[in-house]
């Protein structure tokens, strides 16, 4: 039982106020204790002027918590003198984080009676210049951290489209509501050459920032993470962690209780941390676009530049923020290039990466240290899904490509979403924004696995002619003898019209850019078959220009291979399709082309 706590001059003095009333129970338990200053200081391992500091009432705020358990411990306080401890600290504002942990060693000149002032940190990068629209983002952001309590928000995006101009700038802009400070942490998650910042490391350097000394950081990870905790739990402080690489380095950094606010930008969606607001990033409105690129030009209002060359230059950097930077540091580097000569040299097939350089920055450089995250499975995915030549695809058309199961296919799939390679516009339909696909088909291609007998394009030509037997059956029963017509083996009976309506639907623009590949690039009976397939269901859906285009090409692409039946279907086909347009002189060369023996054609 501990004797009863006197009642010090200070507390019925002019300096009874609540930082006082915190050293005057120091104080008097400290001589209890028979202790001096220094003695104290030596068995808690607080450095004596932080002891001086609040027995004096100096200090300039609260005590900090950490500190308080290591003098509470090393007076052998009990837990109603600790309970009377902590109410007496409550009743003292915070005003700078862990700004009583100060070494306790160092000759005794440096254990002088000067109070140290500790700023809090102001550790933010530079504001991005030239920040540019995110209207909606910012709005978004600014809901989420309004929320009470303790906020952790990440923002994931594909390399190059503007997480960490993001978060500066709203951080910037929120600054003053988080006054204890603001921490900035580099976590190199997809730096060249470089290793990801180890989380025990990342710790340190958090806590010396804060204003703890190194000889008070503990060596393990669990015990660093608490002690920063610790040092947060009272405290308004906006943390950004950038450019993180997984789940596991920023677990162990993220705070516990509080108000702060931790803000993490990843090139990877960190689905794993469950106390997190997830805002993914995308491209920029067409608008921003153009704003970022004359902004970053310095051409504004420039007479030779027209506004559907500015359009056209934002569309070919992809919207996206990092290629506009670049595509406009090249303009503003070469007097004499006009706006139309820079997007010239964008449009050119295969070079439009090479195009997207300036100095040590690069997209196609950015897109290099994504992919080399992959797994060696993903990076093959990651080749072989950008050779599909529509605009997006589904899983049966990815496990085509891909030559395995639906059910192994979406693994890879998802972590390409993860990693911010792949785009998932649609539940269920993915697709490569055009710089990446680009970077895909220029990256060395691996070997194809054992289980692929033929070649990736092959078996999607298969996929798709397979499956549009299949639905054409089902939505039009009555032209079945077309698919016989067209090779296909005779589907079985079945199966919703609805369904295979909206597949065909769906899968259209895909099936016509596949059968005008096809006939680029040696598939020539691809064209013919499917011309077969679609006719009726273009001839329905009054699409007449495109089953004219693609009868068309399957009239040319059967006489290549001396098809007979397609040299008779083809310009059938078409001839019907003319006359619907009122094109009638064009329906009867057709018919009459059909019309005539194979010797004659």
């Amino acid at each position: 039982m501990h004797a009863a706590i006197p009642a010090g001059p200070r507390e019925t003095g002019e300096n009874n106020d609540a930082t006082a009333g915190v050293g005057v129970l120091l104080q008097a338990w400290r001589e209890r204790a028979l202790l001096t200053q220094d003695q104290l200081a030596d068995r808690s391992g607080l450095h004596v002027r932080t002891i001086r500091r609040i027995e004096r009432g100096t200090g300039g705020g609260r005590p900090h918590s950490a500190s308080l358990q290591r003098l509470a411990t090393a007076l052998d306080l009990d837990a109603s003198e600790r309970a009377l401890l902590i109410e007496r600290t409550r009743r003292v504002p915070a005003l700078v984080p862990c700004a009583e942990h100060v070494v306790a060693a160092g000759p005794p000149s440096v254990r002088g009676d000067t109070p140290r002032t500790v700023r809090p940190p102001r550790q933010l990068p530079t504001p991005p210049p030239q920040f540019t629209g995110r209207a909606a983002d910012l709005a978004d952001l600014e809901r989420i951290i309004d929320q009470p309590g303790s906020v952790v928000v990440t923002i994931d995006g594909m390399a190059g489209v503007g997480k960490t101009a993001l978060a500066a700038h709203a951080a910037h802009g929120w600054s003053s509501r988080y006054p204890d400070g603001q921490l900035f942490l580099d976590l190199q998650g997809s730096a060249r050459s470089v290793r990801p910042v180890d989380p025990r490391d990342a710790l340190d350097r958090l806590l010396r920032s804060i204003g703890v000394p190194g000889g008070q950081i503990p060596d393990d990870l669990d015990d660093r993470a608490a002690l920063y905790r610790s040092c947060l739990a009272d405290c308004k402080v906006l943390v950004l962690l950038d450019d993180a690489a997984s789940e596991a380095q920023v677990t162990p950094l993220l705070h516990g209780s509080g108000t702060s606010l931790v803000m993490i930008t990843s090139r990877r969606r960190l689905a794993g941390l469950d106390v997190t607001h997830a805002h993914s990033l995308d491209v920029l409105p067409p608008g921003d676009a153009i704003d970022l690129f004359v902004r970053s030009a310095g051409r504004g209002g420039s007479p030779v530049d027209r506004p559907e060359q500015l359009g056209e230059t934002a569309r070919l950097c992809g919207f996206l923020p990092l290629a506009i930077r670049i595509a406009a540091a090249r303009l503003r580097s070469r007097p004499s290039w006009t706006l139309g000569h820079l997007n010239e040299r964008l449009r050119r097939s295969g070079h439009r990466l090479a195009e997207l350089e300036a100095g040590d920055r690069s997209v196609a450089a950015a897109l290099d240290l994504s992919y080399i995250q992959l797994e060696p499975e993903s990076r093959h995915g990651y080749q072989v899904l950008a050779l599909h030549p529509g605009v997006d695809f589904d899983i049966d058309a990815a496990a085509a490509l891909m030559g395995q199961r639906s059910t192994h296919v979406e693994a890879v799939i998802d972590d390409l979403l993860d990693a911010h390679l792949l785009q998932e516009p649609l539940a269920g339909r993915y697709r490569f924004h055009d710089l990446v696909r680009a970077h895909a088909l220029q990256v060395p291609r691996t070997e194809e696995p054992a289980a692929g007998a033929r070649d990736p394009l092959s078996r999607l030509i298969e996929h798709y002619c397979r499956t549009a037997s299949v639905m054409v059956d089902v939505a039009h029963p009555y032209e079945r003898e077309n698919q016989q017509r067209t090779g296909d083996p005779h589907p079985r009976d079945g199966g919703d019209p609805a369904r295979a309506t909206a597949w065909l639907e769906t899968e259209l623009a895909n099936l016509l850019t596949l059968e005008e590949f096809s006939c680029s690039n040696g598939r020539p009976d691809c064209a013919v078959r499917l011309s077969g397939l679609l006719h009726r269901h273009l001839r329905t859906r009054g699409r007449y220009d495109e089953a004219g285009e693609l009868h068309e090409r399957a009239v040319i692409s059967a006489r290549r291979i001396g098809d007979a039946i397609g040299e008779l279907a083809a310009p059938n086909d078409l001839g019907h399709i003319r006359w619907l347009q009122g094109r009638h002189g064009d329906a009867i060369d057709s018919f009459t082309a059909a019309a005539r023996r194979p010797d004659d054609r």
